[in-house]
């Protein structure tokens, strides 16, 4: 006998595994056409939120018939996209360019006159990746009828919205909600640190020009990302990191590497250190720092502070709809349900790492459970990456944390600096390292850092996603010359068979 009911009635029962078990599956599809054709709702799916999560979710659920609204106060692609991971990267391409320029006698390449670069073209080029990505972002949403509401959502009830526009407001009547509202740079209540001159990773994108000096608070990837850029582009840079690495998350050994790197750069690292206090002085800002080795005093043109980011869930509505937050972040389960039925949060305001590619992932899990497609999110194998010279990239258990689980571990690394490709590009730094398990050689993490760092974990992540063992990865014949076939060498030394290396 087929299921037959209304919207809201799929949607609590969506809400219970043990429901849907009881469900056949063709009774699963009629229920989803009787959701996308339901002509009393104004949209079958709200997405709140239109960053790397709110609108691949939108996508998603379009692409599986429903009628789908997306709410966004500002431009469509969210932090990552206008004021993050776009565009940093792509002035990090600009400073690697000068960095290569600057190189070029190693390759035989003669350049006369003085290299120099200009910022404001820099600036000019990044705008228009940016400019080009929004609209094809808001060309995809068009093509799939997604309407697009700019100004402020906020929940009434489980299923009802709305909207701020700025010039009135707007009703909606929804079937599901998918809360992808991102999060905001944290500020520092340390004395001195606000006010014109302090940054935070919004502001320093619009800077006018480099500055001649930086103290960055904060050594996680925004920090490091941004002190690598203006100090390849003259800046003198202090780093200060309260914990006792750079990278907090990131395995001990890969952190010390980057540490050694980023110190040659001529940036200084103070780590299990803070900022005290800062004072205006001509120039800019005199800062106490506390550190390990005494006291200490910098004094900078500019301050950024990258000591991470808050969700944003204020005025959101969520106590209406009785919606759980516990340590300020949205609890939900592999399905990215709230404890509300029909209403499901993603991205930066759930636990778990705030990675865009890592919202997006959850964006098609909740836009997929949305329409009774049965998806779990799988947290085992998110990547992250960090864009400095060198890069880092890792997946997975970091050696301590595979320690500290109880796991026996082996462990397999292979240096950069003997492989051929990376002999061959004149960029040797760094290496590659698997945490496997000792007796099945099932691979637990992968760390690296050194070139292409941030492409290489992809395939890492692959061998996670699909619980390959180092042996797979060692008997994968790599392509040669190239950068993958350190991933190659690192598995076959996690077993004591390297080819390329001597052993100890």
């Amino acid at each position: 006998m087929a299921f037959r009911g209304t919207t809201q009635t799929m949607n609590r029962l969506s809400a219970s595994d043990s429901a849907l078990a009881v469900l056949p599956e063709n009774a699963l599809l009629e229920e989803v056409e009787a959701i996308v054709t339901n002509p009393s709702l104004d949209a079958d799916v709200a997405v709140i939120g239109g960053g790397p999560g709110g609108y691949t979710a939108a996508i998603r659920a379009a692409q599986l018939g429903a009628s789908v609204v997306v709410i966004e106060k500002a431009q469509v692609g969210g932090t990552c996209l206008n004021w993050g991971c776009i565009p940093t990267k792509a002035l990090l391409a600009g400073v690697e360019v000068l960095d290569t320029v600057r190189r070029a006698k190693e390759f035989g390449v003669n350049i006369a006159g003085e290299i120099t670069f200009d910022w404001a073209k820099m600036q000019s080029r990044k705008d228009r990746i940016v400019s080009q990505l929004v609209k094809g972002v808001e060309l995809l949403l068009k093509e799939l009828n997604v309407r697009i509401i700019h100004g402020s959502g906020r929940l009434l009830n489980p299923t009802t919205v709305e909207v701020d526009t700025g010039s009135g407001k707007e009703v909606l009547r929804v079937g599901n909600i998918i809360l992808a509202t991102g999060s905001t740079p944290v500020s520092l209540s340390t004395p001195g640190l606000s006010g014109e001159g302090v940054w935070n990773s919004d502001d320093i994108l619009q800077m006018a020009r480099p500055p001649k000096s930086l103290l960055v608070i904060g050594a996680g990837a925004v920090g490091l990302e941004f002190g690598d850029i203006c100090a390849t582009l003259g800046a003198k840079v202090t780093v200060v990191e309260l914990m006792p690495q750079v990278l907090p998350a990131t395995d001990t050994e890969v952190a010390n590497e980057l540490e050694k790197s980023l110190t040659k750069k001529g940036i200084r690292v103070y780590t299990s250190s803070k900022a005290l206090q800062a004072e205006r002085v001509e120039g800019g800002f005199r800062v106490a720092l506390q550190t390990p080795k005494g006291d200490q005093t910098v004094e900078v043109e500019n301050i950024l502070v990258a000591v991470g980011r808050r969700p944003n869930l204020e005025s959101l509505g969520l106590e209406k709809a009785g919606i759980h937050i516990e340590r300020n972040r949205v609890t939900v389960n592999d399905k990215m349900q709230t404890n509300t039925a029909g209403v499901y949060a993603i991205g930066d305001i759930v636990p778990g790492p705030q990675l865009a590619h890592k919202a997006s992932a959850e964006g098609i899990m909740a836009a997929e459970n949305c329409m009774g497609k049965l998806s779990r999110m799988d947290y085992r194998a998110i990547p992250a990456c960090v864009y400095t010279y060198p890069e880092v990239a890792s997946v997975g258990m970091s050696q301590e944390a595979a320690q500290d689980a109880g796991r026996e571990t082996h462990i397999g690394r292979f240096p950069f600096r003997v492989l051929g490709k990376a002999l061959a590009i004149g960029d040797r730094t760094g290496f590659v390292k698997i945490v496997a398990d000792a007796k099945y050689g099932e691979v637990l993490g992968v760390h690296i850092i050194g070139p292409s760092a941030t492409d290489l974990i992809g395939e890492a992540a692959l061998a996670m996603k699909m619980e390959a063992s180092v042996e797979d990865i060692a008997r994968t014949v790599h392509p040669h010359p190239t950068l993958t076939e350190a991933l190659m060498e690192a598995a076959l030394d996690a077993q004591g068979e390297s080819i390329s290396q001597l052993s100890g």
